[in-house]
Protein backbone atom coordinates (compact mmCIF):
# COMPACT_ATOMS: atom_id res chain seq x y z
CA UNK A 1 0.00 0.00 0.00
CA UNK A 2 3.08 2.69 0.49
CA UNK A 3 4.47 1.75 -2.56
CA UNK A 4 1.47 2.23 -4.21
CA UNK A 5 1.09 5.65 -2.39
CA UNK A 6 4.57 6.67 -3.09
CA UNK A 7 4.08 5.76 -7.04
CA UNK A 8 0.95 7.76 -7.08
CA UNK A 9 2.92 10.93 -5.81
CA UNK A 10 5.26 10.62 -8.42
CA UNK A 11 3.39 9.57 -11.08
CA UNK A 12 1.31 12.71 -9.99
CA UNK A 13 4.62 14.56 -9.79
CA UNK A 14 5.50 14.10 -13.33
CA UNK A 15 2.72 15.21 -14.70
CA UNK A 16 2.30 18.30 -12.98
CA UNK A 17 6.09 18.73 -14.36
CA UNK A 18 4.93 17.85 -18.09
CA UNK A 19 2.06 20.26 -17.65
CA UNK A 20 4.60 23.42 -17.08
CA UNK A 21 5.39 26.26 -19.55
CA UNK A 22 8.09 28.53 -18.02
CA UNK A 23 9.20 32.21 -18.85
CA UNK A 24 11.51 34.68 -16.99
CA UNK A 25 10.30 38.21 -15.98
CA UNK A 26 12.34 41.07 -14.96
CA UNK A 27 10.94 43.16 -12.30
CA UNK A 28 12.37 46.87 -11.24
CA UNK A 29 10.99 48.56 -8.48
CA UNK A 30 13.30 50.85 -6.02
CA UNK A 31 11.71 53.48 -3.63
CA UNK A 32 14.48 56.36 -2.62
CA UNK A 33 14.12 59.47 -0.44
CA UNK A 34 16.50 62.77 -1.28
CA UNK A 35 16.33 65.99 0.09
CA UNK A 36 17.34 69.06 -2.05
CA UNK A 37 17.67 72.73 -0.79
CA UNK A 38 17.89 75.88 -2.77
CA UNK A 39 20.52 78.73 -1.68
CA UNK A 40 17.94 80.80 -0.12
CA UNK A 41 16.90 77.70 2.06
CA UNK A 42 13.66 76.70 0.70
CA UNK A 43 14.00 72.69 1.32
CA UNK A 44 12.28 70.04 -0.37
CA UNK A 45 11.91 66.07 -0.08
CA UNK A 46 11.68 64.01 -3.31
CA UNK A 47 10.59 60.52 -2.72
CA UNK A 48 11.11 58.23 -6.41
CA UNK A 49 10.22 54.88 -7.61
CA UNK A 50 12.31 54.04 -9.83
CA UNK A 51 10.75 51.10 -12.59
CA UNK A 52 11.31 49.71 -15.94
CA UNK A 53 9.65 48.25 -18.78
CA UNK A 54 8.41 45.00 -19.32
CA UNK A 55 10.58 44.25 -22.27
CA UNK A 56 13.61 45.45 -22.06
CA UNK A 57 15.68 46.38 -25.33
CA UNK A 58 19.24 45.47 -24.79
CA UNK A 59 20.62 47.72 -27.58
CA UNK A 60 19.39 51.39 -26.42
CA UNK A 61 20.73 53.31 -23.85
CA UNK A 62 19.78 52.31 -20.36
CA UNK A 63 16.84 54.40 -18.73
CA UNK A 64 14.46 54.14 -16.04
CA UNK A 65 10.65 55.64 -15.36
CA UNK A 66 10.09 57.35 -12.35
CA UNK A 67 7.43 58.17 -10.61
CA UNK A 68 6.60 59.71 -7.02
CA UNK A 69 6.22 63.12 -5.10
CA UNK A 70 7.64 65.97 -3.80
CA UNK A 71 7.13 68.13 -0.78
CA UNK A 72 8.16 71.73 0.26
CA UNK A 73 9.21 71.23 3.89
CA UNK A 74 7.20 72.64 6.90
CA UNK A 75 4.08 73.06 4.38
CA UNK A 76 1.39 70.65 3.30
CA UNK A 77 2.42 71.40 -0.59
CA UNK A 78 2.84 67.85 -1.68
CA UNK A 79 2.41 67.18 -5.22
CA UNK A 80 3.38 64.11 -8.09
CA UNK A 81 6.21 63.06 -9.87
CA UNK A 82 6.80 61.47 -13.15
CA UNK A 83 9.52 61.41 -15.27
CA UNK A 84 12.88 59.94 -16.42
CA UNK A 85 16.39 58.71 -15.71
CA UNK A 86 19.50 58.56 -17.71
CA UNK A 87 21.81 56.59 -16.10
CA UNK A 88 25.35 59.05 -16.10
CA UNK A 89 22.90 61.71 -18.11
CA UNK A 90 20.40 63.06 -16.55
CA UNK A 91 17.10 62.97 -14.18
CA UNK A 92 13.92 64.85 -15.71
CA UNK A 93 10.82 65.13 -13.32
CA UNK A 94 8.09 66.81 -13.94
CA UNK A 95 4.49 67.87 -11.67
CA UNK A 96 1.65 66.97 -14.46
CA UNK A 97 -1.07 69.83 -14.19
CA UNK A 98 -3.51 66.72 -13.53
CA UNK A 99 -2.40 66.33 -9.98
CA UNK A 100 -4.39 62.82 -10.37
CA UNK A 101 -1.07 61.52 -12.78
CA UNK A 102 0.43 59.24 -10.23
CA UNK A 103 2.31 57.17 -12.84
CA UNK A 104 3.66 57.02 -16.74
CA UNK A 105 1.70 55.64 -19.10
CA UNK A 106 3.34 53.46 -21.90
CA UNK A 107 2.43 52.27 -25.97
CA UNK A 108 3.08 49.78 -27.47
CA UNK A 109 6.39 50.97 -28.44
CA UNK A 110 7.33 51.91 -25.03
CA UNK A 111 7.07 55.83 -25.63
CA UNK A 112 5.72 58.05 -22.97
CA UNK A 113 2.36 59.32 -23.53
CA UNK A 114 1.65 62.12 -21.27
CA UNK A 115 1.92 65.58 -22.46
CA UNK A 116 5.14 66.94 -20.90
CA UNK A 117 4.48 70.91 -22.41
CA UNK A 118 1.83 70.27 -19.87
CA UNK A 119 3.34 70.34 -16.12
CA UNK A 120 3.35 73.06 -13.63
CA UNK A 121 6.72 72.74 -12.73
CA UNK A 122 10.37 71.19 -13.90
CA UNK A 123 13.19 69.00 -12.25
CA UNK A 124 15.97 68.84 -14.44
CA UNK A 125 19.20 67.22 -12.57
CA UNK A 126 22.04 66.95 -15.02
CA UNK A 127 24.66 64.11 -14.08
CA UNK A 128 27.50 64.19 -16.14
CA UNK A 129 30.75 65.21 -14.78
CA UNK A 130 32.05 68.39 -14.21
CA UNK A 131 28.92 69.39 -14.92
CA UNK A 132 26.19 68.33 -12.13
CA UNK A 133 23.69 70.77 -11.44
CA UNK A 134 19.91 71.33 -10.91
CA UNK A 135 17.38 73.32 -11.56
CA UNK A 136 13.63 73.36 -10.20
CA UNK A 137 11.45 75.73 -12.55
CA UNK A 138 8.19 77.07 -11.35
CA UNK A 139 5.85 80.16 -10.81
CA UNK A 140 7.60 81.07 -14.04
CA UNK A 141 11.15 81.29 -12.33
CA UNK A 142 14.33 79.54 -12.12
CA UNK A 143 15.56 78.35 -8.76
CA UNK A 144 18.88 76.56 -8.71
CA UNK A 145 19.38 73.30 -6.27
CA UNK A 146 22.20 71.36 -4.84
CA UNK A 147 22.89 68.67 -7.14
CA UNK A 148 21.99 65.15 -6.42
CA UNK A 149 24.17 62.07 -7.45
CA UNK A 150 21.36 59.40 -8.51
CA UNK A 151 23.70 57.21 -9.88
CA UNK A 152 25.00 56.70 -6.59
CA UNK A 153 22.80 53.95 -5.49
CA UNK A 154 21.82 51.09 -7.90
CA UNK A 155 18.21 50.67 -9.35
CA UNK A 156 17.77 47.54 -7.94
CA UNK A 157 16.12 44.68 -10.16
CA UNK A 158 14.62 40.71 -9.39
CA UNK A 159 14.68 38.31 -11.66
CA UNK A 160 11.23 36.24 -11.65
CA UNK A 161 11.49 32.28 -13.45
CA UNK A 162 7.36 32.16 -13.89
CA UNK A 163 5.94 29.01 -13.90
CA UNK A 164 2.44 28.22 -15.63
CA UNK A 165 0.27 25.10 -15.27
CA UNK A 166 -1.54 24.31 -18.23
CA UNK A 167 -3.79 21.83 -16.54
CA UNK A 168 -4.58 24.54 -13.82
CA UNK A 169 -3.84 27.88 -15.28
CA UNK A 170 -1.92 28.52 -12.34
CA UNK A 171 0.97 30.58 -11.65
CA UNK A 172 4.06 30.51 -9.41
CA UNK A 173 7.15 32.80 -9.56
CA UNK A 174 10.46 31.63 -8.37
CA UNK A 175 13.25 34.44 -7.65
CA UNK A 176 15.92 33.17 -9.49
CA UNK A 177 17.82 37.11 -8.60
CA UNK A 178 20.62 36.51 -6.17
CA UNK A 179 20.90 33.00 -7.45
CA UNK A 180 21.62 34.37 -11.36
CA UNK A 181 23.36 37.54 -10.37
CA UNK A 182 26.22 36.09 -8.57
CA UNK A 183 28.77 34.94 -10.44
CA UNK A 184 28.64 38.63 -11.53
CA UNK A 185 29.09 39.93 -8.10
CA UNK A 186 26.43 42.60 -6.39
CA UNK A 187 23.33 43.78 -7.90
CA UNK A 188 25.00 46.48 -8.97
CA UNK A 189 24.89 46.69 -12.54
CA UNK A 190 22.62 48.05 -14.96
CA UNK A 191 19.46 45.31 -16.40
CA UNK A 192 20.07 46.69 -19.96
CA UNK A 193 23.87 45.23 -19.50
CA UNK A 194 22.48 41.96 -17.75
CA UNK A 195 20.94 39.49 -20.35
CA UNK A 196 19.60 36.24 -19.09
CA UNK A 197 17.02 34.37 -21.25
CA UNK A 198 15.86 30.29 -21.03
CA UNK A 199 18.25 28.20 -23.36
CA UNK A 200 15.51 25.32 -22.69
CA UNK A 201 13.83 23.15 -20.03
CA UNK A 202 13.06 19.48 -19.74
CA UNK A 203 11.44 17.37 -17.09
CA UNK A 204 12.88 13.73 -16.44
CA UNK A 205 11.16 10.61 -15.85
CA UNK A 206 10.54 11.27 -11.84
CA UNK A 207 9.11 14.42 -12.55
CA UNK A 208 12.38 16.73 -11.89
CA UNK A 209 12.46 19.82 -14.14
CA UNK A 210 16.01 20.94 -15.03
CA UNK A 211 16.12 24.42 -16.89
CA UNK A 212 19.17 25.99 -18.79
CA UNK A 213 19.72 29.57 -18.61
CA UNK A 214 22.45 31.85 -21.11
CA UNK A 215 23.43 34.66 -18.71
CA UNK A 216 25.85 37.56 -19.88
CA UNK A 217 26.89 40.41 -18.22
CA UNK A 218 27.53 42.80 -21.36
CA UNK A 219 29.08 45.96 -20.90
CA UNK A 220 28.43 49.01 -23.38
CA UNK A 221 32.48 49.27 -24.10
CA UNK A 222 33.54 45.24 -23.94
CA UNK A 223 36.19 45.09 -21.38
CA UNK A 224 37.39 42.44 -19.02
CA UNK A 225 34.54 42.50 -17.18
CA UNK A 226 32.06 41.47 -20.01
CA UNK A 227 31.57 37.84 -19.43
CA UNK A 228 28.94 35.06 -19.43
CA UNK A 229 27.82 31.13 -19.63
CA UNK A 230 25.08 29.00 -19.03
CA UNK A 231 23.20 28.68 -15.25
CA UNK A 232 21.80 24.52 -14.86
CA UNK A 233 18.98 24.68 -12.66
CA UNK A 234 17.25 21.46 -11.06
CA UNK A 235 14.28 21.65 -9.24
CA UNK A 236 12.44 18.84 -8.15
CA UNK A 237 8.56 17.96 -9.35
CA UNK A 238 6.86 20.74 -7.29
CA UNK A 239 9.63 23.48 -8.25
CA UNK A 240 11.75 23.27 -5.41
CA UNK A 241 15.07 24.13 -6.26
CA UNK A 242 17.30 21.40 -5.55
CA UNK A 243 20.73 22.28 -6.54
CA UNK A 244 21.98 24.77 -9.34
CA UNK A 245 25.58 25.50 -11.49
CA UNK A 246 27.11 28.25 -13.15
CA UNK A 247 29.59 27.50 -16.07
CA UNK A 248 31.54 30.30 -17.49
CA UNK A 249 31.55 29.88 -21.16
CA UNK A 250 32.78 33.81 -21.96
CA UNK A 251 35.21 36.11 -21.03
CA UNK A 252 36.13 39.30 -23.11
CA UNK A 253 39.54 38.86 -24.46
CA UNK A 254 40.10 35.39 -23.07
CA UNK A 255 37.56 32.70 -24.18
CA UNK A 256 34.47 31.76 -26.55
CA UNK A 257 32.44 28.97 -26.87
CA UNK A 258 31.09 27.98 -30.12
CA UNK A 259 29.26 24.77 -31.44
CA UNK A 260 30.98 21.94 -32.63
CA UNK A 261 29.70 21.90 -36.41
CA UNK A 262 31.68 18.55 -36.50
CA UNK A 263 30.03 16.45 -33.83
CA UNK A 264 26.47 15.32 -35.00
CA UNK A 265 24.26 13.57 -31.96
CA UNK A 266 20.46 12.97 -32.20
CA UNK A 267 20.01 14.31 -28.39
CA UNK A 268 23.53 16.01 -27.72
CA UNK A 269 24.69 19.31 -28.48
CA UNK A 270 29.21 19.43 -28.36
CA UNK A 271 30.29 23.31 -27.34
CA UNK A 272 34.18 23.76 -27.80
CA UNK A 273 35.70 26.94 -25.58
CA UNK A 274 38.16 28.18 -28.17
CA UNK A 275 40.48 31.08 -26.76
CA UNK A 276 38.84 34.17 -28.02
CA UNK A 277 39.12 34.63 -31.71
CA UNK A 278 42.92 35.76 -31.99
CA UNK A 279 44.39 31.93 -32.03
CA UNK A 280 41.13 30.06 -32.43
CA UNK A 281 43.01 27.44 -30.45
CA UNK A 282 40.74 24.98 -28.70
CA UNK A 283 41.22 24.98 -24.90
CA UNK A 284 37.94 23.20 -23.50
CA UNK A 285 34.82 21.42 -24.23
CA UNK A 286 31.19 20.52 -22.73
CA UNK A 287 27.99 18.75 -24.36
CA UNK A 288 24.10 19.86 -23.50
CA UNK A 289 21.36 17.00 -23.45
CA UNK A 290 18.22 17.82 -22.58
CA UNK A 291 19.03 20.80 -20.79
CA UNK A 292 21.96 19.56 -18.82
CA UNK A 293 25.77 20.67 -19.06
CA UNK A 294 28.26 17.75 -18.80
CA UNK A 295 31.92 19.34 -19.09
CA UNK A 296 34.16 17.27 -21.22
CA UNK A 297 37.18 18.70 -21.05
CA UNK A 298 37.89 21.72 -18.19
CA UNK A 299 39.53 25.06 -19.61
Amino acid sequence: MLRQKLLFIAVLGWLNAQSQTFELFHSISTERTYEVCSADDVCLTIHLNFYSPEVIDYGNTPYFFVSGWREIHDTEDRHNLVGIYNPIESMVLFVPQDSLITHIGLDSELNINFDTTKYDERFFFSLKENGQHAVWSHDEKETYLNAIDFDKDNVFHTILLNTTDQLSSENQAIDLTDLVIKPFGNNDIFLEDFNVEIYSYDTDSVGNIHVLLEVTNEYVIPSSQSSGGLYYILLDPFQELKSAMYLETYKQGQYISIPDQGFIHPDKKRFLVISDWSDSKTIGSFYIEKSSVEVEKEW
